[in-house]
């Protein structure tokens, strides 16, 4: 992280407690793992940023009667976004050979989701409900012929390119005609829930 530009040797008088978590297996099968801060104090002293988050049943009924669905991820989410100057500081956390603060925005902040959706939705809004749908780093592209679908394409990556967001391409699917989106399985055909997310509830006794 310190390398990525990420996090900086910090001075500052904040710190808040840390620990590593496993990451979801991704496709190459090894196991990776995250740094996670505890910024619960932090929170507390944080004035909420009533920026809205989509809701997950419209942005899914937007969806219906479309063939050609790419979905993608965008690499790192909150660390595209770079921190405000004044507020890095108070991200500071300690290892045990460090003290650090954040240059590029954390996950476990109270706001970092609502800033994060302002962020790609100001990049993405001449584009959105027309072309793609985004809930948070979740971008959905759809259309019903494949060659609007590609062109599609093209004006979504040139404008993640213009504001250098990167996409997780091992998370990634594209030119589908069923896809898995927000917990629901989007295909022609319709809306399903994903399986995979309520085999738990199935199988309880």
């Amino acid at each position: 992280m310190l390398e990525q530009g990420i996090i900086c040797p910090s001075e500052s008088a904040w710190s808040s407690p840390i620990w590593i978590v496993p990451k979801k297996v991704d496709a190459s099968s090894k196991t990776k793992w995250r740094l996670v801060v505890d910024f619960r104090k932090l929170n507390e002293k944080t004035i909420s940023d009533k920026y809205p988050i989509p809701n997950i049943s419209d942005v899914l009924d937007k969806l219906g009667n479309c063939q050609y669905f790419t979905t993608f991820d965008l690499a790192s989410r909150s660390y595209q976004v770079e921190m405000n100057p004044s507020d890095i500081p108070k991200t500071a956390f300690n290892v045990e050979h460090g003290h650090f603060e954040f240059l590029r925005m954390p996950m476990g902040l109270k706001n970092s989701p609502s800033m994060f959706q302002r962020v790609i939705d100001n990049v993405l809004r001449d584009l959105q409900n027309t072309v793609c749908l985004v809930y948070l780093d979740d971008i959905i592209v759809f259309k019903c012929s494949l060659q609007e679908h590609m062109v599609n394409l093209e004006k979504i990556f040139h404008k993640l390119r213009e504001y250098n967001f990167k996409i997780q391409m091992d998370e990634s699917e594209f030119l589908k005609l069923e896809t898995a989106y927000l917990g629901h399985i989007i295909s022609k055909g319709g809306i399903k829930l994903n399986p995979s997310k309520i085999s738990a509830i199935e199988k309880y006794p």
